[in-house]
């Protein structure tokens, strides 16, 4: 009984000393990566700097608040420094959620910024990260109006707006090659008002003068489809059999005939407007080929 005993009290040392051994490890281990991923840093290899901060990571509870703090910041640094901007984003972003107040987060809020710039696509696709951009650098020098990084934040809110001017201005173009004037029209008049420093204003007048005289013509191509859905209506309004699918027809109808007015309206509109602005591009830039194309247009 007294071996069994023995035995038992002789296990459970074991066990615990082992626990203890592991824990031990765990701190070391913690240190040590600590360690090796900021000299890594400061040597500039900064995959090795994030291989072993997050390593580091693993034993948190071994860590200081201050090396937590430390580690977080150089690995969102080490992605930027190596171009690894969507990493870069997820860890500078955690560190301001983290240490906002912290006298560091002016310089990752600038990492940031430029992170979400130099991941945004080019102008022919989706511009969300370049809004992003825009959104944090002006938020930034809100809360930084006296920042070193100040006139850098100011580059980037410059080459954001531009992005943004030329995706808008392609749209546009694509709505005018493919024959939706009244949508090219809105898109130029929206770059002309928000963009006047981002764009060639006697281009983008001309493109806009243009779409508003071939409004028209794109009336012309709604209303042939919408009289011909017209007429379907019409006669399934003779045919209907029941009050309620009479009423369903009729509803379809006076959706029509408003469709046809509202391509009138607009037609009207848009040509009064362009002849309108024919006169303020010849003051401005004369009478140009852009302006007898125009002429052209007003006359067919």
């Amino acid at each position: 009984m007294k071996d069994k005993w023995l035995t038992f009290f002789l296990g459970l040392l074991l066990v615990f000393s082992c626990a203890k051994v592991t824990e031990e490890k765990r701190a070391q281990l913690a240190v040590e990566s600590y360690t090796e991923g900021m000299r890594a840093f400061a040597n500039r290899d900064y995959k090795k700097a994030t291989e072993k901060l997050k390593e580091s990571l693993k034993y948190i509870e071994n860590l200081t608040p201050s090396q937590i703090k430390e580690i977080k910041m150089v690995l969102g640094e080490s992605y930027y420094l190596s171009k690894n901007y969507i990493n870069a984003i997820v860890y500078l972003e955690d560190f301001l959620f983290n240490y906002s107040e912290a006298r560091e987060s002016e310089k990752v809020y600038y990492l940031l910024i430029d992170s979400y710039m130099k991941v945004a696509p080019d102008a022919y696709r989706d511009q969300s990260y370049t809004y992003i951009a825009i959104e944090k650098a002006k938020d930034f020098l809100n809360k930084y109006p006296e920042s070193p990084y100040k006139d850098k934040v100011l580059e980037i809110i410059e080459k954001a707006e531009k992005k943004l001017a030329d995706h808008e201005y392609l749209i546009g173009k694509f709505y005018e090659d493919y024959g939706f004037y009244y949508s090219a029209s809105l898109r130029y008049r929206d770059l002309l008002i928000n963009y006047p420093e981002q764009i060639s204003q006697a281009d983008v007048l001309y493109r806009y003068i243009k779409s508003l005289l071939l409004v028209e013509r794109q009336a012309e191509k709604r209303k042939k489809a919408y009289k011909s859905w017209l007429e379907e209506a019409k006669k399934s309004l003779k045919e209907a059999k029941t009050d309620e699918d009479k009423k369903a027809v009729e509803k379809r109808i006076a959706f029509l005939e408003e469709q046809i007015n509202r391509w009138n309206g607009l037609a009207k509109s848009s040509k009064e407007e362009g002849i309108r602005l024919m006169q303020r591009y010849k003051e401005l830039y004369g009478e140009n080929n852009y302006y007898r194309e125009l002429e052209k247009l007003t006359k067919r």
